[in-house]
């Protein structure tokens, strides 16, 4: 018997993979980030160490024409899941 861990999510994830850029609010360059999940509400980005990733950042995803403003909301050092505000 297989104990399943209870999804917490309140919207479907959907797989991806997308070259993103986070853009934090100072004058620091972007970060490439890679875009592994993505919902309505919320998206998990894969980095790279080291990374400086900031609380709120505006997320990119240049082939799509998308940009969205993010919270940080959990961290593994390479797995990000963030939040949509906006």
């Amino acid at each position: 018997m297989s104990r399943r861990i209870p999804e917490r999510r309140s919207s479907q994830r959907h797989p991806t993979y997308l070259e993103g850029r986070i853009a934090g609010q100072t004058a620091q360059a972007p970060i490439a980030c890679t875009v592994w999940d993505l919902s309505e509400a919320g998206v998990r980005l894969v980095v790279t160490p080291p990374a400086d990733v900031p609380l709120e950042f505006e997320l990119q995803i240049p082939s799509e024409g998308a940009r969205a403003r993010v919270r940080l909301v959990w961290t593994t050092g390479i797995h990000y899941g963030a939040r949509f505000t906006d």
